[in-house]
């Protein structure tokens, strides 16, 4: 939840939604090179400051049982980022860092994320994590995060229900949705 001194103030409000506006845009044209090194980063600082914030920086996420998995695809973070990108998402730093646990043991944070905004004020956003073998990728559905307080407040839909992380996986990579 935004804190209610941004939210009750008007000012403050559509100065948090401008910040957010401007990042989203600016977001769309990063290099992977920029891109990795602001998310890896966001990677190191999130779960150091999570204790001391509201504002979830840390998701927790299942590994390949959970509901939000959809593949693995045999290629590296890097290179389904870019499929991804292509097809028309966007680099996404305007999320949480997410965690699972590591398949062999211990604790693993998200490698990259990519959103597609969606003209009903909705959001896809996939993320990876490196695997053994290949790319692990996942995604859900929510408020897309220009809308700050809906984005924080509403639930999230589990898998890619627009179909547009499977259509560039599909393209790219012959997958087949499975579920």
């Amino acid at each position: 939840m935004l804190p209610e001194a941004i939210t009750s103030d008007p000012r403050l409000y559509a100065g948090l939604l401008v910040v957010i506006a401007l990042a989203v845009v600016a977001q769309r044209f990063l290099s992977w090179q920029t891109y990795a090194t602001i998310h890896g980063a966001k990677a190191v600082a999130f779960p150091l400051l999570q204790p001391y914030v509201r504002v979830l920086l840390v998701s927790q996420k299942g590994g390949r049982d959970d509901a939000e998995y959809l593949t693995t695809i045999d290629d590296s973070v890097r290179g389904v980022w870019g499929t991804l990108t292509a097809a028309g998402g966007s680099p996404h730093l305007i999320c949480s860092v997410k965690e699972r646990p590591h398949p062999d043991g211990g604790r693993q944070l998200s490698s990259a994320h990519v959103v597609w905004l969606h003209t009903d004020g909705s959001q896809t956003e996939a993320y990876l994590f490196r695997a053994s073998d290949g790319v692990d990728v996942y995604a859900h559905a929510e408020t897309a995060v220009t809308d700050a307080e809906g984005h924080l407040s509403d639930g999230q839909t589990d898998g890619d229900v627009r179909g547009v992380v499977w259509d560039a996986l599909a393209d790219e990579y012959a997958v087949k949705e499975t579920a």
